[in-house]
């Protein structure tokens, strides 16, 4: 099952879908996705939190989703005991969505309404925040033990790729709960790059890069939209990159199915346009800064040229690019902000909606590590880039589920059902 947390619903969970097929060949299973059951019983009251964000230019996960989740918060105990935890002699929990931000005192919140209830019930967790936002010191001193996906039975795992290619095809019941009516998928397992100071990603259990078969991840989808015809795929990989891409790409073109996913700004001209025939419609990168400069002090391994090639090769190819920049990185000076600005402008015409992210810090980064902070400036900075994309008729994003969401509605319509 799913723990509840500040998540929108909006597909089903591949750790969820994955672990009920693995777990169902063995158990007798219920499979529940408390979070997406939990937003479902408000959907009233998210509907109108999401048509708010639909017709704002500004949105934000602050302002519009927050005090939704700040409401929803003080039913979530009252939720989990009113379940008759003792039915069950073990609970696997696993994030929702893709890759929510866990802290364990969340997982920490389910398990002792659990052991309240059914104190002999055993407690597992998995999931990629392992090692970075969800601690595992924290897990296994409450009695929460970590599993593997590609090991559920063998608790105390330890970090590894999942070898999704092992994996039996995923099980995702009640899609009725969802905001969208996709289905994830994966090709691969990390990001090939893993040097980007600022970024917790490529930490912990999502540490390590395997990529997947080309000829298993096509059999698995085959037998996803042959049982579930969904309207739209996601492919949840950090990045889209990889040997794999273009073989993928030729297989899934007679699907004639929309995707959509994210990548690093250096995919060549022949891998867009393998994309786009594949039925790939939009693309989310981390564009970061214009500052060339910046770029190396983060270490994106990618300069400012190249991240101008890569838009405008998007729009000619026509996938939608979505980029996200981070305002007031560690020793962002006013030149750098003003380069960023400059390249925003120069590549507006290519562009619909922009994620930005005033620096903060992700626990288990470079930075983070270094205990380097955001710069003084970052609000003004911050104010000043939000106007900028306003004049130039470009829909701002504050935040990952602003931005997934905002992206997600754009391509296919949202509802609840």
């Amino acid at each position: 099952m799913t723990l509840c947390i500040s998540h929108l619903p909006l597909h089903p969970s591949c750790f969820l879908g994955y672990a009920a097929a693995i777990l169902a060949k063995t158990y007798d299973l219920d499979v529940i996705d408390l979070n997406a059951e939990l937003h479902l019983k408000n959907a009233g009251r998210l509907k109108a939190v999401l048509t708010a964000m639909d017709r704002s230019a500004i949105v934000s996960d602050f302002r519009f989703l927050h005090p939704f989740y700040k409401a929803l918060d003080v039913q979530i105990d009252g939720y989990y005991a009113a379940i008759s935890w003792n039915e069950y002699h073990m609970v696997y929990v696993t994030p929702p969505s893709w890759f929510p931000m866990v802290p364990a005192e969340a997982v920490l919140r389910l398990s002792h309404a659990i052991r309240g209830r059914s104190p002999d019930t055993a407690v597992f967790f998995m999931g990629n925040s392992l090692g970075s936002w969800t601690s595992e010191a924290e897990l296994c001193n409450a009695g929460v033990q970590a599993v593997h996906l590609n090991d559920l039975f063998s608790p105390g795992g330890t970090a590894a790729p999942v070898r999704y290619d092992d994996l039996p095809t995923p099980v995702y019941e009640g899609r009725e709960k969802y905001l969208f009516d996709l289905l994830p998928f994966a090709l691969k397992h990390g990001c090939y790059w893993e040097k980007c100071r600022f970024c917790s990603l490529s930490k912990g259990w999502n540490s390590g890069y395997l990529e997947r078969s080309p000829e298993a991840a096509i059999k698995e989808l085959e037998l996803l939209i042959d049982r579930y015809r969904p309207g739209m795929l996601f492919c949840r990989d950090h990045s889209l990159n990889g040997r794999n891409l273009v073989e993928f790409c030729r297989s899934i073109e007679s699907f004639r199915i929309q995707w959509c996913g994210q990548s690093r700004a250096d995919l060549s001209e022949k891998k867009l346009k393998a994309l786009r025939n594949a039925g790939c419609s939009s693309i989310y990168f981390g564009l970061e800064s214009g500052s060339d400069r910046m770029l190396r002090a983060l270490n994106k391994g990618i300069v400012s040229r190249q991240m101008s090639e890569f838009i405008k090769r998007m729009n000619s190819t026509g996938i939608l690019p979505v980029p996200s920049l981070i305002i007031g990185a560690p020793g962002e000076k006013e030149a750098d902000f003003e380069m960023t600005i400059r390249f925003l402008t120069d590549h507006s015409s290519c562009l619909e909606v922009v994620n930005v992210y005033p620096f903060m810090e992700t626990p288990a980064s470079e930075l983070a590590s270094q205990g380097k902070g955001p710069d003084k400036n970052t609000q003004l900075r911050l104010f000043r880039f939000i106007q900028i994309c306003q004049d130039l008729g470009l829909k701002v994003c504050l935040g990952e589920q602003s931005i997934e969401y905002t992206v997600l509605k754009r391509l296919n319509d949202g509802r609840w059902q």
